[in-house]
């Protein structure tokens, strides 16, 4: 989860292998994906997923709609992929709302880069720190404070930690975690793998780790972050 950090990234890609292989890549970035198959749709779409940015598909059949559509209504983060195509170029794109743009065939390390650079622009300063009380996890430099103390967290420590304070108190299950946070199952992967994660957090970040502040344990099914 090192790259996405958790944010949320929406997918709108008619190509159903494109789409695929940019889903499966992001996923192993990190990122929280919403997809879907229809461009024009992408607008009705960020109201319910509440998206971070939109990879959007431009050109092709629809041009550039989809843009225009998701524009009148949303202000979210847009990168377009766009077709080769004598009316669709970048400096169109830009014109109509997108913060970036790429030509297609789509270079995946690229487009991840772009996707870091436009968040990293884009979000606010609030939203790169979830704060709990003295508890200060930045998603941008990847630390952890408690108050003034810097707390120690080896990379995939931090990884958990943010994921689970992204989404104060829900459960999950070690193997829903193994899939957010490792991009594993338990096929290939322990489950302890996550009870000794946890331990190991809270004995770095909690006062009394017999008796967790924040990481709770959800009896019989897995674990929660306590805001």
């Amino acid at each position: 989860m090192a790259a996405g950090d958790g944010h949320r990234l929406l997918i709108a890609e008619s190509d159903p292998s494109l789409r695929r292989l940019l889903v499966q890549r992001f996923s192993r970035e990190g990122f929280d994906i919403t997809e879907v198959s229809e461009p024009l749709i992408a607008g009705e779409k960020v109201a319910a997923a509440a998206p971070d940015l939109v990879l959007l598909e431009l050109g092709g059949r629809h041009g550039f709609e989809a843009l225009v559509s998701l524009r009148e209504g949303s202000g979210v983060p847009v990168i377009g992929m766009l077709w080769a195509e004598p009316d669709a170029d970048e400096a169109a794109a830009l014109d109509l709302g997108a913060d970036d743009c790429l030509a297609r065939p789509v270079s995946f390390r690229h487009l991840v880069a772009r996707t870091r650079a436009v968040l990293r622009r884009t979000l606010a300063p609030e939203e790169r720190h979830l704060r709990f009380g003295e508890l200060d996890i930045d998603l941008a430099s990847r630390t952890v404070r408690v108050g003034a103390d810097i707390v120690d967290l080896a990379a995939r420590e931090f990884d958990l930690l943010a994921f689970l304070a992204s989404h104060p108190d829900e459960v999950f299950t070690r193997e829903q975690l193994l899939a957010k946070v490792w991009q594993s199952s338990a096929d290939w992967q322990q489950r302890e793998t996550v009870t000794e994660h946890v331990h190991r957090i809270r004995s770095r970040l909690e006062q009394d780790p017999s008796r967790p502040r924040w990481l709770l344990t959800a009896r019989g099914v897995g674990y929660r972050f306590s805001p």
